[in-house]
């Protein structure tokens, strides 16, 4: 996978109002972490920030060229993103520092290819993300799995996923990945006797009117 190269300056302030001024300026506040070292708090170009985000998802590599930085970049991941709930925008963005020789767990995502058979015959399909383990620099972008067969009631595992080389899958073989669940079908009420729902009737007095109509 390409690295990609980003610009970020170091940030003093922090706090609500400092990040908001931070936002205003058209910045995204950030912190970079990890590998032992002390968090670092950060300033990233939000149009930057996105459109890196747009061309790499989650799983891109990022070169960080810090602003007044010593030393070689670091090579770092997008740990997680907060956003705002009703705007979308991006509030802050944690990077974590990583080598390129050992392994890291990212989450990446299923593709379903074709249609399932269960759906048209009104069940659910129900897909679910997994998490790999692999090299940095062999993260794939995504996983394809076929549903062409997925009957109602039958599901696919992850012993279904082919993973490419240097490629670790670390979840259980028999845990599902996409399944086609059958919709339970709505219970329908057994008929009231006529004779029951005479409008102002007891049930003592339904009870008695209906016995007395199968007698007749």
């Amino acid at each position: 996978m390409e690295q990609s190269e980003l610009v970020v300056e170091k940030r003093t302030a922090s706090g609500t109002a400092a990040a908001r001024r931070l936002r205003r300026r058209g910045l995204t506040p950030a912190i970079l972490y990890g590998r032992g070292m002390e968090s670092l708090p950060l300033a990233v170009d939000s149009r930057m920030l996105r459109s890196l985000m747009h061309a790499g998802g989650h799983n891109v590599l990022v070169r960080l060229k810090i602003q007044d930085g010593e030393g070689e970049p670091p090579t770092v991941m997008v740990k997680e993103i907060q956003r705002d709930a009703v705007t979308g925008m991006t509030l802050n963005v944690d990077f974590q520092r990583i080598s390129l020789t050992e392994k890291v767990t990212a989450e990446v995502p299923v593709v379903l290819v074709g249609e399932a058979p269960g759906v048209k015959q009104g069940g659910v399909l129900d897909q679910i993300l997994r998490q790999v383990e692999c090299l940095p620099t062999d993260i794939p972008a995504g996983f394809e799995l076929d549903v062409s067969d997925l009957q109602v009631a039958h599901s696919l595992h992850v012993s279904d996923l082919v993973a490419p080389p240097g490629v670790e899958i670390t979840t259980e073989p028999t845990a599902v990945v996409v399944a086609v669940t059958r919709v339970a079908e709505e219970v329908v009420a057994p008929p009231v006797a006529e004779a029951a729902v005479e409008e102002g009737a007891a049930p003592a007095e339904a009870e008695e009117a209906a016995e007395a109509a199968e007698e007749e």
